[in-house]
């Protein structure tokens, strides 16, 4: 079939489908829908072409192979299916860009042919999607969380950008082996995400655009207790939740802000407050969140602790004082290249510790030495730790210990190759219910780890 053919029939189909699919549709229902749909428009079209122009699609697997193409990428496919690409940019119908993750930004040699093809490109990533209709500025999801994309209709041609999700989503210790964090400052994550069901901090994760701020989100999400309810908030769907059955997941639009879902996620009981990206005014409500009792996790575009901590006071969040000081612990992000290759680590870590003059007081726990390239342990956590203590009974030295103990765990599991999000979160949620029984299934004492932490400190 001529290419333009196709295009006008694959611009049918589209019609035929605006409405009838979902984001959460498996593959199979998908295939079922196409199907139904381009067989209604054949029979439409042997009345427009010349029948010999549709004998291509007469059999059966003719059919089905039109399907399989239809819901496929087309020339982006081999882009998505490449674990080292991170962005895919379309500027209308030139070359097609890429951000590798190990080489910057790199231009390749595919590009759309036409207008019209990219055209029925956006239109397929819409319908995918679930929505209906285009606007001047869309923001979407690829199913089965493979990523999210950002449609601009231009008057120099439609811009798109892919910004793909991990196949398989990076866990603390591939964040460790990466050279993003160690295990002692992983440990120290893991007491403060968990807080022993007791205690669990305010955290917040900052960072500029692509420093990994969503991917460190995602890796201590392992940490959080199986028995707790979570509302994640999100303006695209990026957070992997899948092993979380008590989950709500929301997302914002045109029509629901993250305000609106902020103030409406107290009314579903949660435990804690996830919002993907703390934005605009949603920041005054999320502190309020935490006013009353609940627990917060989130990022925020900032470079340091200081300058998050201004970015929630002043305009648009307007968070204040007396409520900033509610967030526990300001973790910051980096990318920096050294020899042409790109790395994401953790730049900063400081506990918040009460307020002087309307100032928030800061203690930088951790920093990245850029001489040496690597974390670098400035001052015990001593803030945290004896709000932890005082909430659980135990001394500061138990508090301590356990840290090590916790980063001892995880350099087992690194060694015994446990290192996906799904065998960590099971471990840590087991762990969090049975200490002991945990440990026997690494082959581990809780004496004994004690007792080798207590040499070592």
């Amino acid at each position: 079939m001529a290419d333009n053919k196709l295009l006008e029939l694959e611009s049918a189909v589209l019609d035929k489908l605006s409405g009838k699919v979902n984001l959460i549709l498996p593959q199979e229902e998908r295939e079922r829908i196409v199907f139904a749909a381009l067989n209604e428009v054949s029979g439409d079209l042997q009345r427009k072409v010349i029948p010999q122009e549709l004998d291509a699609l007469k059999s059966e697997e003719e059919k089905r192979k039109f399907v399989r193409n239809f819901l496929s990428y087309g020339i982006v496919e081999e882009l998505l299916c490449d674990s080292e690409v991170e962005d895919i940019i379309i500027n209308s119908l030139n070359h097609i860009y890429i951000h590798h993750a190990q080489k910057g930004l790199l231009r390749t040699d595919k590009r759309f042919t036409s207008q019209a093809e990219l055209d029925i490109f956006a239109r397929k990533i819409l319908l995918l999607s679930g929505r209906t209709s285009m606007r001047k500025i869309s923001n979407l999801e690829l199913p089965n969380m493979q990523g999210r994309v950002n449609v601009c209709v231009s008057p120099l041609g439609t811009q798109i950008t892919i910004t793909k999700a991990k196949v398989e989503p990076l866990s603390i210790i591939d964040l460790i082996e990466r050279g993003s964090l160690n295990f002692t400052l992983a440990g120290q994550l893991w007491l403060y995400v968990e807080g022993m069901s007791v205690r669990p901090a305010n955290l917040i994760i900052a960072g500029a655009t692509g420093t990994g701020k969503t991917t460190l989100l995602n890796a201590i999400l392992s940490f959080v207790p199986g028995n707790e309810r979570m509302v994640i908030i999100e303006d695209t769907l990026e957070l992997n939740t899948a092993l979380y059955d008590s989950c709500s997941r929301l997302e914002s639009d045109e029509d629901l802000s993250m305000e609106e879902l902020v103030k409406n996620s107290l009314r579903m009981r949660p435990d804690r407050v996830i919002v993907g990206e703390v934005r605009g005014a949603e920041a005054k409500d999320l502190m309020t969140v935490v006013n009353i009792g609940k627990n917060c996790l989130g990022t925020i575009h900032a470079s340091s602790s200081r300058e998050a901590i201004l970015r929630l006071q002043n305009e648009p969040m307007n968070v204040p004082e007396i409520l900033v000081n509610l967030v526990d612990v300001f973790i910051i992000t980096r990318k920096f290249q050294v020899k042409g290759k790109v790395y994401r680590a953790v730049e900063e870590v400081s506990e918040t510790g009460g307020m002087e003059q309307k100032t928030v007081l800061l203690s930088q726990t951790w920093k990245y030495d850029f001489e040496h390239s690597q974390l670098k342990e400035v001052s015990p956590s001593t803030i945290y730790r004896d709000r932890l203590a005082k909430a659980t009974g135990l001394t500061a030295r138990q508090i301590m210990d356990e840290v090590k103990v916790r980063a001892r765990i995880l350099e087992v599991m690194a060694q015994k190759r446990m290192n996906s999000i799904k065998e960590i979160s099971a471990f840590c949620q087991l762990y969090n219910r049975d200490n002991d029984g945990a440990l026997v299934r690494l082959g581990l004492n809780k004496r004994n780890l004690l007792a080798q932490v207590s040499r070592n400190l």
